[in-house]
């Protein structure tokens, strides 16, 4: 898990970063800590990034301004990352601890699979990794 996250990182480096490999100034990057959501997220969006894919961290959470709560404007069941690999929407809600599914997540992750695209639960970095080389070999 920790192997595939810096291989990722390396080799995206070495390709937009040439002269500094060269001159060996790479070093890897910090691991988040993917026992929490947020480290999770972070795992998986960069481990896109850096293998080409298109991945964003969707705001599902409404926000406080000025001591009022302004609601998200993003539909309910959205799931916290949206990412396309190879042409294929891949739609991943992060789930850690005793986080299950809400019944929105549920009906959007039928929604997305209606659809064409993927929508999967991931807990951890290994389950992941496991989606994440079947659809690259799809």
């Amino acid at each position: 898990m920790k192997e595939r996250y810096n291989a990722a990182h390396k080799e995206w480096f070495q390709e937009q970063y040439p002269n500094a490999w060269k001159d060996g100034l790479y070093s890897p990057p910090p691991m988040p800590s993917v026992a929490k959501a947020n480290g999770l997220t972070k795992y998986i969006t960069n481990f896109l990034f850096w293998k080409g894919h298109r991945a964003t961290r969707v705001n599902v959470q409404g926000r406080v301004v000025k001591g009022k709560w302004i609601p998200s404007s993003t539909r309910k069941g959205s799931s916290d990352i949206s990412a396309t690999v190879r042409g294929r929407s891949l739609m991943l809600e992060i789930k850690c601890g005793a986080d299950k599914p809400r019944p929105e997540q549920l009906l959007e992750q039928e929604r997305e699979r209606r659809a064409g695209g993927i929508y999967e639960f991931i807990s951890t970095p290994e389950q992941f990794l496991e989606l994440y080389d079947k659809v690259v070999n799809l």
